[in-house]
């Protein structure tokens, strides 16, 4: 059996939103790392302590190590998801990934440059993320914020909330649509996203766990959360 260790906010509650998607012969080991609430200084501080807690699950012999957190690994900038990777890998020597590395290979895999946005972060974290996805050669077609200010407020917002905003938000030329954030409930709408538009839907971690999966080499295809996780991982320069 192989297993995923992941370092999750201390205040997110959206695990099974992972674990839905996981293959029965994968398991999934969770440590906390400290963020209270989304701001934008606790999610530039949500990295301080990622050696102590990787040393954690390093005792789980964990096969890869997994940041959830897209806002706090692309925070402080271009590259910063790749520091967060480095420091874990010279902490553990485990491979490792984070949530914007993930959705940023994910994007690419799927040849998607033109895309609509949607979180439900402040508009401050918001515009950080879509300045971010520009950097880094992206063109956000149309982009829509919810203004949540914490993870509880995130997880409690219904699937069918996002189904009907994201179905409003249909956009003919856009090339797909993603959805951010971890602590967010959308993992039983991609599929059905996906028919009704006609287009690939990438979710955090709907894009973590197909990242992780491929780097620790499986690489069948998993039915019902749509096209990504049955797309093989392009090669990582």
């Amino acid at each position: 059996m192989k297993r995923i260790g992941m370092l999750y906010p201390s205040s997110g509650i959206s695990e099974r939103e992972v674990e839905k998607m996981l293959p029965e012969e994968i398991s999934l080991h969770v440590t906390r790392i400290p963020m209270s609430t989304p701001t934008y200084d606790s999610l530039s501080h949500m990295a301080d302590s990622v050696e102590e807690a990787s040393k954690l699950l390093e005792d789980a012999h964990v096969d890869i190590i997994a940041f959830n957190c897209t806002m706090g690994s692309l925070i402080r900038g271009k590259g910063y998801d790749q520091e967060i990777i480095k420091r874990i890998n010279q902490a553990t020597g485990i491979t490792a990934t984070t949530t914007t590395t993930a959705v940023l290979a994910g994007l690419r895999a799927l040849g998607i440059i033109k895309f609509i946005l949607i979180s439900p972060y402040t508009e401050l974290l918001h515009q950080r993320e879509k300045a971010f996805l520009e950097t880094e050669g992206f063109q956000l077609l149309n982009d829509r914020w919810l203004g949540l200010s914490d993870c509880f407020q995130q997880h409690e917002m219904g699937p069918l909330r996002w189904y009907e905003m994201i179905k409003a938000m249909q956009e003919p030329q856009c090339e797909g649509y993603f959805i951010s954030c971890g602590g967010i409930r959308v993992v039983e709408i991609i599929q059905r996203l996906e028919t009704d538009l006609g287009k690939p839907v990438i979710t955090s971690n709907q894009a973590l766990i197909w990242h992780c999966l491929r780097k620790i080499g499986l690489q069948e295809p998993i039915e019902g959360f749509g096209r990504l996780l049955k797309t093989p991982l392009v090669a990582e320069k």
